[in-house]
């Protein structure tokens, strides 16, 4: 408990219980990973118009609210024979989970394209006007039908460039090595032990 009073504190913007799991696991050891929900209840809208600008905006907003190192990212799936649909608007995609699976299959259903990428951008804000910014991406193939139980958002629906099951079907352990999140936070991870 002492070892972690001692760590740096990083506020991490979002409300997604499940992306804050994913970060925690990666960064988790170096640093002690506050959820903003844990502190407010407050929605940081996303106005912008790319991964950048949305991750940008949530983490100088947390920066100011709070006075403390913040980490916010932007993620989506850019789906090639849909022109890079639903790219910053996934999560907007559909009411829930499987409301916007099924749109992307049917948008998809007359499509032989299935190469699809999903990208991630975190942005570490930790000064007014202070910010670095970490990318990642995973490309692969959309699905004809969803498969597996493990993960979240469109996870059933995306198998990873050599791989033959959905991130679904893969589970943790292996999505955490090699999604769009992990491969940015590695490289946040990595700024960050050259900054301790």
């Amino acid at each position: 408990m002492r070892e972690e009073a001692l760590r740096p504190r990083i506020i991490l913007a979002t409300r997604n219980q499940h992306k804050a799991v994913e970060i925690k696991k990666i960064i988790g050891d170096l640093v002690t990973v506050q959820q903003l929900n844990d502190l407010l209840n407050i929605d940081i809208p996303e106005c912008g118009r790319t991964l950048l600008e949305n991750s940008l905006a949530k983490a100088e907003f947390v920066y100011r609210l709070r006075g403390e190192p913040a980490l916010a990212d932007d993620s989506g799936l850019f789906v090639e024979a849909l022109d890079g649909e639903p790219g910053i608007f996934s999560a907007r995609y559909g009411k829930d989970d499987e409301g916007r699976i099924a749109r992307l299959l049917k948008n998809l259903a007359d499509k032989k394209n299935r190469n699809a990428a999903f990208r991630a951008v975190f942005v570490y804000c930790f000064g007014h006007g202070k910010y670095k910014a970490f990318e990642g991406e995973c490309v692969g193939q959309i699905s004809n039908v969803p498969k597996g139980e493990h993960g979240f958002g469109y996870d059933p629906v995306f198998i990873p460039k050599g791989y033959k099951k959905t991130f679904a079907e893969l589970g943790p352990a292996t999505k955490n090595r090699i999604s769009h999140r992990a491969r940015a936070l590695r490289k946040f991870r990595k700024y960050l032990e050259q900054q301790m």
